[in-house]
C-alpha cells in the first residue's frame, strides 16, 4: 500500500507530499527530534510549534502543517523526549522538562519570539507550562483537546498509592498485526471518507519488529505529574479547542476560559469529533486555527 491511497483528495496528497526536514537539537545532553516544513534561512521569523501527546504524533500534523506554512508561518513539530525519535531521558519526563525542550526546538527551527504553540493531548499541558516558564517567548497557546488536570485528577491517576511526585511506569502496547494497529485509530463518528488520514498516521506512529507492531516509543514510559496544569499568563492569548466526544472536560474548559481576563481567550467545541480532532475533522480544525491566529492582534 502506498503512503497516500488513491482515494485521498488532492489537498491531502499534496500536503503529505511536502516532506518536512528532519532535525535534532541537543537539550541538556539529549537529542530531541523535530520536523520543520519551512527552510530556516538566516533570520528567525514568526512561527508555529506543533506539540503532540502520544507516540510519534508529530506525524499526525503532516496533512495540516503545510497549510499553515502557506499562511506565512514557519512551522515545526517535535517529539517529547521518550517519544518517537527523541532520546530517552527519564529525568526530563516532566512537563517543565518538556517545556524547555519546546523552547529550544523553536529556537533551533528558526522561529522568532512571539511563538505560537499548538498542543494536542499532553502537548496542550506542555504548552501551558511553557507559557508560564517562558513568557517572553510564548505569545499564544492553542489547546487541541487536552485534558486539564487538577490536583485531584493527578492523585486519581497515580497507581498503587504512589506519591504524586513519583513516576508512573507504563508498558507500550503490542499489536499482533498491522491491521490491529490501524484499528487503533478509530474516527468519531465513523467516517468512510477519511480512511486515508487514519492509514497515514498509523504508519508513522507504530513500528514493526519480528513479532508484531508496537507503539513508537520506549517500552516503559513514565510521566511525572507533579503539578496541576498552570493557567497561561494574562499576556499570553489562549484558544481552547475541544472535541465534542474528546477527553477534555467541558466544565473545566469553560472554567479555564472564564478565569482569563476578558478578550484574551476563546473557547471552541467542535461537533462530531473525538479526541483526535486533526484526524476526525482536519479542514474544520484548520479553519478554527486560522480564525484564532487571525485574531492575534
Amino acid at each position: 500500500m502506498t503512503d497516500t491511497p488513491t482515494t485521498a483528495p488532492v489537498w491531502f496528497t499534496d500536503a503529505v507530499g511536502t516532506k518536512p526536514r528532519l532535525e535534532t537539537v541537543a537539550v541538556d545532553g539529549a537529542d530531541v527530534a523535530y520536523r520543520v516544513w519551512d527552510d530556516a534561512g538566516d533570520e528567525p521569523r514568526p512561527g508555529i510549534l506543533l506539540v503532540h501527546g502520544g507516540a510519534a504524533h508529530a506525524g499526525w500534523w503532516d496533512h495540516l502543517a503545510p497549510q499553515l506554512v502557506a499562511d506565512g508561518y514557519r512551522v515545526a513539530a517535535f517529539d517529547l523526549s521518550g517519544h518517537g525519535d527523541s532520546d530517552w531521558r527519564e529525568d526530563h519526563y516532566t512537563y517543565r522538562g518538556w517545556a524547555t525542550e519546546l523552547v529550544e526546538v523553536a529556537k533551533a527551527a528558526g522561529i522568532a519570539d512571539d511563538l505560537v504553540v499548538i498542543g494536542h493531548s499532553m502537548g496542550g499541558i506542555v504548552s501551558m507550562f511553557a507559557s508560564v516558564e517562558y513568557p517572553d517567548v510564548v505569545d499564544r497557546v492553542v489547546i487541541v483537546d487536552s485534558e486539564l488536570f487538577d490536583a485531584d485528577d493527578i492523585k486519581r491517576m497515580m497507581t498503587h498509592g504512589a506519591p504524586v511526585d513519583t513516576a508512573i511506569p507504563r508498558k507500550s502496547r503490542h499489536y499482533a498485526s498491522r491491521e490491529e494497529a490501524l484499528g487503533r485509530y478509530r474516527l468519531l463518528p465513523d467516517q468512510e471518507t477519511l480512511p486515508y488520514v487514519r492509514d497515514y498516521v498509523a504508519r508513522g506512529s507504530v513500528t514493526s519488529d519480528d513479532d508484531g507492531w508496537r507503539w513508537k516509543f520506549d517500552r516503559s514510559f513514565p510521566t511525572r505529574l507533579t503539578d496541576p496544569a498552570p493557567t497561561p499568563p494574562p499576556g499570553c492569548r489562549l484558544t481552547i479547542i475541544r472535541g465534542e466526544h474528546g477527553v477534555m472536560d467541558p466544565v473545566k474548559a469553560k472554567a479555564l476560559f472564564e478565569s482569563r481576563p476578558a478578550g484574551t481567550s476563546s473557547l471552541v467545541t467542535m461537533p462530531d469529533t473525538g479526541h483526535h480532532v486533526m484526524l476526525d475533522r482536519p479542514l474544520e480544525l484548520l479553519a478554527e486555527l486560522r480564525t484564532a491566529l487571525g485574531d492575534s492582534d
